[in-house]
């Protein structure tokens, strides 16, 4: 089975894709195909193993299975506390 890396995916685009650990073209990535395999809504930078389906053509990932989920951001909690200090400063909802 192939491997790679969710390069991006939006659930409200309804697709992205999969850079394959070979170097091959990107793959194309379906929501549909994450939902029949009970997939949750994926980060860019997860590991997946997929199968080849083809239709009219056109290439696309079924078969998905997580390999590996990419680690977290440590700063992330701190930036968005950053964030939201900063917004409210603006905004006059806190003290400078």
């Amino acid at each position: 089975m192939p491997t790679g890396k969710v390069k991006w995916f939006s659930a409200a685009k309804r697709f992205g894709f999969i850079t394959p650990d070979d170097g091959t073209a990107d793959v194309f990535l379906h929501l549909s195909k994450v939902e029949e395999a009970n997939l949750p809504t994926l980060e860019s930078g997860t590991a997946l193993q997929y199968s080849i389906g083809s239709r009219n053509g056109k290439v696309f990932a079924e078969g998905l299975s997580i390999f590996s989920k990419p680690k977290a951001f440590r700063r992330e909690a701190a930036l968005n506390q950053d964030f939201e200090s900063e917004f409210e400063k603006e905004w006059g909802l806190r003290r400078r």
